[in-house]
């Protein structure tokens, strides 16, 4: 497709005759995943044997002429085929010399800064396994998840007129406390910017503690019929529910995924050097985490530790994510365009956070392969979608807006935002482009969230949604490079341009304690203004959807508002009683 729009605009390949071309025929007789191994899309084109005794006739006459001569544009789909010591500074060429960004732990290490901010970059919390200080950070997460996870059962639990005291309950009642007064340390360890570790923190002098906290978490979790051994009385919990939805809110200002982290503590721990869902495992226990990653205490530097999103969107019970492809021509200053199109990976069965199947959790094309006779029968055959699909769906569910409102622009902020971040550690040379694939999982308030970025993204036509789009990728790519470069009102197809108004990362806004936007970044394609006020209308989506749940809560719950509205002032005045 390359050669062929390149030719079209009166351009000559420099081919040498004495390299066969590739047998595509050979290709698509092997297994669908050989095919991720040859250079280039696996299409036949419907060619005779005339026209090709032809072609290699004009193949050898031109290579006469064209072979001392340096090439003025070189497209490959791997940097290791440019001999880059013999590459004139005058060539344009589709691969960069060097990026952290499209490795696991590099893309971490890449936006390490943004871990705790509040940013409009929205990426999974992760942590390294290098040395001991990492895991230690990773258990201090782990553990304060899990003691903000028991508040938010709690609090779930009595919003939703579940009895969760009895007489005979299966979980100490002293587990409340304890995780009270756990989070009143952790909030006061934050507002005081207090950097030594109080007692209740000290996790290996603790382990006991510790170890029967997580016994009864795991209950929680597990057990639908957990309940906590006190006898009900409409005081006890009013007053439970009352503290611990106050300290709910105020951890939310000191975690800003809580949103994402739901009830299960769930991690999913990735090889940094695998791709396509190979050697990944989902777990909520904390020893078997460790021991994944610790073999006779000689730690392996070679998995991610992740927070994994237990809120994701779904389409017809599953979940789904996205591969959104961007095209980058700069990087001194960053000039980034995102492709309009792309697809929708399906897991072919029901999402759940009770089992840890990867037909259930992982989306990736090769796994789901293996699940799609037995698959959701809502599911696409090939477990896929493109774009203007996820539109049609997000319509009929009342969501019309929130493409291009919420995901789309989302998505484009945190390309942009990681490309910045990767400034300093790309080595770039001018005349260089390349296409990458971003994978982005979106979450139920339709927030995109990005899980990894791909440098050698497949466009091989594995299903019938990829072979349509890819000779469209392919296209739009020659009418950014070409083209553009050569005059800026040029058509650029389903490519628009990332222009940012202004950079400030540390500016952040804070909607309705769930999510965290910058305003500083504006969007157009080419000349022309593509959005403005992103964010507010962020704001006003969220305060919505935040409305219509209180106003859910307020019909289901049936209190006395007088005393509910008087221990919440007591809460406010001081936190004396929370311990």
């Amino acid at each position: 497709m390359i050669s062929l729009e390149l030719k079209n605009r009166g351009w000559i390949e420099k081919r040498d005759p004495d390299i066969p071309p590739i047998n595509y025929s050979h290709y698509l007789k092997s297994a669908p995943y050989m095919v991720n191994w040859i250079e280039s899309p696996p299409l036949i084109s419907s060619i005779n044997k005339n026209d090709v005794v032809m072609d290699r006739l004009k193949t050898m006459q031109s290579w006469n002429i064209l072979k001392n001569k340096k090439s003025d544009f070189i497209f490959v789909t791997r940097k290791q085929l440019i001999n880059w010591s013999t590459l004139s500074k005058f060539t344009t060429v589709s691969q960069m010399p060097r990026h952290i960004f499209c490795t696991k732990d590099g893309l971490a290490q890449c936006l390490e800064y943004y871990k705790n901010s509040k940013t409009n970059l929205m990426f999974p919390r992760c942590h390294y396994n290098r040395s001991k200080v990492d895991i230690e950070a990773f258990v201090e997460d782990y553990i304060t998840t899990a003691l903000v996870s028991t508040l938010k059962i709690i609090v779930q639990a009595i919003e939703n007129n579940k009895m969760i005291f009895t007489a005979n309950g299966n979980i100490p009642y002293t587990i409340i406390d304890f995780v009270k007064l756990c989070i009143f340390k952790f909030l006061n360890k934050q507002k005081t910017y207090n950097t030594e570790t109080t007692d209740i923190w000290k996790f290996k002098n603790q382990k006991k503690l510790w170890n029967e906290f997580m016994i009864y978490y795991s209950k929680l979790i597990i057990d639908t019929n957990a309940k906590f051994d006190r006898e009900y009385t409409y005081e006890l919990e009013l007053d439970v529910y009352a503290k611990c939805k106050y300290l709910l809110e105020e951890v939310k200002k000191y975690c800003p995924q809580h949103f994402i982290d739901g009830i299960t503590n769930t991690w999913i721990i990735k090889p940094t050097s695998n791709c396509s869902g190979h050697g990944i495992m989902l777990s909520r226990d904390l020893h078997a985490i460790k021991q994944k990653i610790n073999v006779s205490n000689v730690f392996r530097n070679k998995y991610i530790l992740q927070k994994y999103i237990e809120r994701p969107l779904l389409v017809y019970t599953c979940k789904i994510d996205l591969r959104q492809w961007f095209l980058v021509t700069n990087m001194n200053p960053v000039v980034v365009w995102m492709y309009k199109e792309g697809y929708v990976r399906f897991c072919a069965n029901s999402f759940s956070m009770n089992k840890m199947d990867e037909s259930i959790h992982l989306s990736n094309v090769r796994l789901q392969m293996k699940y799609r006779k037995i698959r959701n029968p809502q599911v696409p055959e090939e477990c896929m979608w493109n774009y203007r699909d996820l539109q049609s769906h997000l319509r009929k569910i009342g969501q019309e807006y929130v493409w291009d409102e919420l995901i789309f622009p989302g998505m484009s902020e945190s390309i942009y935002a990681v490309l910045k971040a990767a400034t300093d550690t790309t080595n770039y040379r001018d005349k260089t482009f390349q296409l990458f694939g971003a994978d982005f999982l979106i979450t139920e308030n339709f927030i995109p969230y990005l899980i990894e970025i791909n440098s050698t993204p497949g466009l091989n036509p594995s299903t019938s949604v990829i072979a349509n789009l890819t000779p469209m990728l392919l296209n739009d790519i020659v009418k950014v490079t070409v083209d553009y470069d050569k005059n800026s009102n040029a058509d650029t197809g389903l490519f628009v341009k990332v222009v940012p108004e202004k950079w400030k990362p540390a500016a952040a806004l804070v909607v309705n304690n769930r999510c965290t936007f910058d305003s500083s970044v504006v969007f157009a394609v080419g000349p022309a203004e593509l959005t403005t006020g992103y964010n507010q209308r962020m704001a006003n989506v969220q305060k919505n959807l935040a409305e219509m749940r209180q106003q859910m809560i307020a019909r289901k719950i049936k209190r006395d508002a007088r005393r509910y509205v008087g221990i919440n002032r007591e809460l406010l005045l001081g936190t004396r009683d929370l311990i």
